[in-house]
């Protein structure tokens, strides 16, 4: 089973490539970078040859750093948020500090842990990733519950790494979902959607709708898209793709391409 697992969370480096093709020019980039660093924890867990807690720990520790620096990934605030994201870290890895190495690990401790989970698996929920997310979220909740020191079955134990190693692969079919027949907003509303979830999609589909509402438009920006909204000509393709694209310029999604979707799990 651990050789199993490891080849296949060595496998979720291609999931990990394609997103970072689809996201190179976008703000996410250091939280894709945060996401592989847990990634590489996650593989020395698999490898290790011992029941490892420190590393466990850090995986889903550096879990947690990812969502947390999608939260801050617009311009031209996207490099102070990290400073943020390092201080959450930090106070993360007090226990292990206290511990010399060991976690010390308090209820508290896995709470909090738990919160920056919980922040960033809920944030994709209401995303195309909701499979993924509930995937990666179950190997989550079974990796807490041991460092909690709580006895699982010995058949739930090694499938909490399994489903963290096909997250990924999960995210990634479910990238390649066919919206040919969505018109050409709203593919780039739902790749933006897609790619920052649902804290950015809500704060940027309501800034949207105040600027469609200022201009007299007789539309309004749903979750699943661009719907006809009151009586009155609706403003041509080119203007709401020009008024959506400004919207998402700072988060380097101008220029890129709608189709290309990037796969968030893990």
């Amino acid at each position: 089973m651990h050789i199993g697992c490891g080849l296949i969370l060595l496998s979720g480096l291609y999931p990990f490539w394609h997103a970072w093709q689809a996201n190179r020019q976008t703000t996410l980039r250091p939280a894709l970078l945060w996401a592989l660093a847990a990634w590489a924890v996650w593989l020395a867990v698999v490898s290790s040859a011992g029941d490892s807690q420190l590393l466990r720990y850090l995986a889903l520790s550096l879990t947690g750093c990812a969502g947390v620096a999608v939260l801050g990934a617009r311009r031209p605030g996207v490099g102070a948020w990290h400073f943020v994201v390092v201080g959450f870290l930090a106070v993360l890895l007090l226990p292990v500090a206290q511990g010399l190495g060991q976690p010390r690990l308090q209820p508290t401790h896995l709470i909090f842990l738990g919160a920056g989970l919980a922040v960033t698996l809920l944030n994709y929920l209401p995303t195309r990733f909701a499979l993924a997310v509930l995937v990666f979220g179950a190997a989550c909740a079974i990796e807490i519950l041991q460092l909690a020191g709580v006895t699982l079955p010995e058949w739930l134990q090694a499938p909490g790494q399994l489903l963290a190693a096909i997250s990924p692969w999960v995210a990634l079919i479910l990238a390649h979902r066919n919206d040919k027949h969505l018109s050409e907003v709203d593919r780039v509303w739902l790749s933006f959607r897609d790619r920052f979830g649902g804290v950015w999609g809500l704060r940027q589909q309501d800034q949207l709708n105040r600027a469609a509402a200022n201009a007299g438009w007789p539309v309004i920006l749903t979750w699943q898209g661009m719907r006809y909204n009151g009586v009155g000509t609706p403003p041509s393709t080119v203007e709401l793709l020009a008024l959506l694209r400004s919207v998402l310029k700072r988060f380097g999604l101008d220029k890129v391409d709608a189709k290309t979707v990037s796969p968030r799990a893990g």
